[in-house]
């Protein structure tokens, strides 16, 4: 990274950069030094370099009776930076407190095809171990994803994140109860299939159809609706079969 590039990440402005520079050349100097040697105002170096001293990039001393300017020593540069960052860890915890404080809107994002189906999946892997997914849905949309589910159900199990799923009755996943326990899952079952399959975490509901002309699914990030959908499962899990 250039020298000039890193010190405007600093939050310098490009004359602040061009005297600071200057300053370390020099070492201790008056304003028209560092005037005389840049070609500016003799005003315009006087502003900036209170600036520069402001932000701890600056020092001055009185020699004779007149003003000489020193660059902060470079080492220095690193540590200022640190405490700026110590200050904003300090007020993160108040800053997360005022989240939501006057009501977060609902967050909707549409995906369509198996890509976008996939991309939800992988949104319900980002929660963190022990959680729990909760879902009621068509037996046609595991078939519909192919290999990938028995992978993203391994990664699921990897990731530590439990699952309670109910589902419409078949053969195939009366035998799959056996791995329950292997797979973190609790499975149930209803005799009629589901239209739709939900899938519900943290404050999320996904939405998910499997009509071939139009395969979408609708990802919603909102408390109120998450608890809602939560509510629904619940309902649906007492009335379901082991």
């Amino acid at each position: 990274m250039e020298t000039d590039q890193a010190l405007r990440g600093l939050g310098l402005n490009d004359s602040e950069v061009k005297i600071y520079l200057e300053l370390l050349k020099l070492g201790s100097s008056k304003v028209n030094e560092v005037a005389k040697r840049l070609s500016l105002p003799r005003t315009t170096v006087y502003n900036i370099l209170d600036s520069l001293i402001a932000k701890g990039l600056a020092s001055h001393v009185i020699k004779a009776g007149v003003k000489h300017f020193e660059a902060t020593d470079p080492n220095r540069l690193m540590l200022i930076e640190q405490e700026k960052l110590n200050n904003l860890k300090s007020i993160i915890p108040e800053l997360e407190k005022s989240k939501g404080i006057i009501g977060k809107k609902p967050f909707l994002e549409l995906y369509e095809g198996k890509e976008g189906i996939k991309t939800i999946l992988e949104n319900i892997l980002r929660m963190p171990s022990g959680s729990v997914l909760y879902s009621y849905a068509n037996n046609d949309l595991f078939k519909y994803l192919g290999f990938y589910f028995p992978h993203f159900v391994k990664r699921r199990v990897k990731a530590g994140i439990k699952a309670k799923i109910i589902q419409e009755k078949a053969a195939h996943l009366i035998e799959r109860k056996e791995e329950d326990e292997a797979e973190l899952r609790e499975l149930r079952f209803t005799e009629a299939p589901f239209k739709s399959s939900v899938f519900i975490w943290e404050d999320k509901v996904a939405l998910i159809t499997l009509k071939q002309e139009n395969i979408i699914g609708i990802m919603i990030e909102n408390k109120i609706i998450a608890e809602t959908q939560k509510q629904v499962f619940d309902n649906l899990w007492v009335l379901a079969k082991k």
